[in-house]
């Protein structure tokens, strides 16, 4: 417990688990309020709190001057609630997602409010009944974890926590493998340009993948990594190239390609023909097609659906398990999916 403005919860939970178990028929009357009060030594303002709990997620049902009411079980299906998600910039690469996070919404009567996450670190009632989270910093992890062990259903994108439900891919492995299909592909020389600037969390978890599978390959790992300045960052690039003459680059985060591909001209050498680029993150628009651009294509839409699905049905059975869902990637050059 984080002190006396939390301790309605584990009433309210324990009134949760015997409704769902059925020891608390569809139909009962609740005790009172003064009754509640005496039982459980709760201040008046606290026992609101738990029945205020119990009647967001549909549990319960309330009369002004008779009492509450214990709800059919099919009574909050259709309860419309509101999903908080994180907001997202038009070129964040999870923003394919919100479509299809619409979608669902919009099918299963729910309203999706776009969010700062830092509202999550607000005390007291949140304005939403459920949270899909994509990191843009705002509330740490520890907070998060602390919402989903009150109860509070929270879905998170692309991040290995185990106290919280998790849709990911394995950045880790996944890197591992782009750079065996490297060397499938007969480049035996694979540098690589850090971007932590762009994102810490994945940079680095695909930066220890191709570092350890190039290691695992009998190679060695050179790299560039720097704290680019953006005016400075295709000199650097393109004398790293020079210097190193790689057969190819793997570019863990997409905020890094752009630049890659002025340096790579500076450094007279091409994409797709002298130089292979892989580039994890969805490419859009034809500007990379003449490229030859390998690049790691999530199925953001899926895991989005799924995410969505999720909250919906967390909120209205909270005995669900937390899911730990991992997907695969599919390498791609444009149109051509390489196997």
């Amino acid at each position: 417990m984080a002190g006396r403005k939390n301790l309605f919860e584990p009433v309210a939970e324990k009134f949760m688990l015997q409704i769902r178990e059925g020891r608390l028929a569809p139909g009962e009357k609740m005790p009172s309020e003064h009754e509640l009060c005496r039982h459980y030594s709760l201040s008046r303002s606290s026992i609101r709190k738990v029945l205020d709990y119990l009647e967001q997620r549909g549990l319960i049902r309330r009369e002004p001057g008779v009492g509450s009411f214990v709800c059919e079980k099919d009574a909050g299906l259709n309860k419309p609630l509101t999903i908080g998600m994180t907001r997202l910039l038009s070129f964040s690469y999870a923003s394919p997602i919100i479509p299809w996070v619409q979608r669902v919404a919009a099918a299963q009567n729910c309203h999706l409010l776009h969010a700062d996450p830092h509202e999550l670190n607000e005390e007291g009632e949140l304005p939403f009944d459920a949270f899909l989270f994509v990191d843009v910093g705002g509330v740490s992890r520890a907070r998060l974890a602390e919402l989903s062990r009150r109860g509070f259903p929270i879905a998170v994108l692309n991040r290995d926590w185990p106290e919280v439900a998790t849709f990911r891919v394995d950045f880790y492995e996944e890197a591992k493998r782009a750079v065996r299909l490297l060397q499938r592909l007969g480049l035996k020389k694979i540098g690589a340009i850090d971007g932590e600037r762009f994102g810490r969390y994945g940079n680095q978890c695909r930066m220890t993948g191709y570092e350890d599978a190039i290691s695992e390959g009998g190679g060695k790992p050179f790299k560039l990594v720097r704290d680019f300045d953006s005016l400075a960052a295709v000199d650097s690039i393109a004398e790293f190239i020079r210097e190193t003459r790689p057969d190819a680059l793997f570019l863990p985060l997409i905020g890094v390609l752009d630049w890659v591909l002025f340096a790579c001209k500076q450094a007279g050498r091409v994409p797709g023909r002298d130089i292979t680029l892989f580039c994890f993150d969805r490419l859009e628009g034809e500007i990379y097609a003449d490229a030859g651009i390998i690049y790691a294509d999530m199925p953001l839409e899926k895991m989005g659906m799924d995410m969505m699905e999720y909250l919906i049905a967390k909120v209205r059975d909270p005995g669900l398990p937390l899911p730990h869902a991992v997907y695969d990637v599919r390498f791609v050059i444009y149109n051509q999916l390489l196997k």
